[in-house]
C-alpha cells in the first residue's frame, strides 16, 4: 500500500506505529529532562527547601543574635556549622539531636568583624534522603554582599577515564 493509495481520513498501520513511537520517545525525553532538573545541589538527594534568617547574601546592621532555619518538611538536622571567610569554624554549640523538626533556632555568640560568614547545613528528610546547602551573610558598616566577596570556584574541565573492563582482554 502506497501513500497515494491511502484515502483521505483513513490511517495506515505504519502511521499509527510512527505516532506511538514518537509519543514514547517524547515521554522518555521529558522524563529524563525532568530528572536532570529535579536534582538539587551537588551531594543533595532531597528536594527539601529551607528559609533562613539571616537570608542568603543578606547584609545586617550588626552581628546577628540568632540563626533561624525553617524547612519545608520535618527533618533531622545532622550538620550545622558557621565558618569565617578563612574557613575556620565558629563554635555555635551545635550538637546532633535525633528529634525531627521544621524549625531550628540557634543563639549565636557575638561574631567578630569579618567580610562575611557562611552557614553550612545538612539534614535527613522523612524519606531518609540527605538535603544539604549553605548560605552566607555579612554585617556592619560598609558591609558588602557575601556573593561579591566569595571567590568563584575554578571550573575544571571534565576528565574522561576509560573503563578497561569494556576492552577485550584476550
Amino acid at each position: 500500500m502506497t501513500m497515494a493509495a491511502v484515502k483521505k481520513g483513513s490511517i495506515s498501520f505504519r502511521s499509527i506505529m510512527w505516532v506511538v513511537a514518537a509519543a514514547w520517545f517524547g515521554m522518555m525525553v521529558s522524563t529524563n529532562t525532568h530528572a536532570q532538573h529535579v536534582m538539587g545541589p551537588l551531594g543533595s538527594q532531597s528536594e527539601v527547601e529551607v528559609e533562613s534568617v539571616p537570608a542568603n547574601d543578606e547584609i545586617l546592621p550588626a552581628s546577628p543574635a540568632d540563626l533561624l532555619m525553617r524547612f519545608s518538611t520535618y527533618v533531622r538536622l545532622v550538620k550545622l556549622t558557621l565558618k569565617a571567610p578563612d574557613g575556620d569554624p565558629v563554635d555555635i554549640g551545635y550538637r546532633y539531636n535525633p528529634d525531627a523538626s521544621r524549625v531550628f533556632l540557634w543563639n549565636l555568640p557575638e561574631l567578630p568583624a569579618a567580610d562575611y560568614y557562611t552557614v553550612e547545613w545538612a539534614a535527613i528528610d522523612p524519606s531518609n534522603l540527605v538535603a544539604r546547602g549553605s548560605f552566607s551573610f555579612s554585617f556592619g558598616p560598609g558591609a558588602r554582599p557575601a556573593s561579591e566577596l566569595i571567590p568563584e570556584e575554578e571550573i575544571l574541565a571534565p576528565v574522561i577515564v576509560p573503563d578497561f573492563r569494556l576492552i577485550d582482554q584476550q
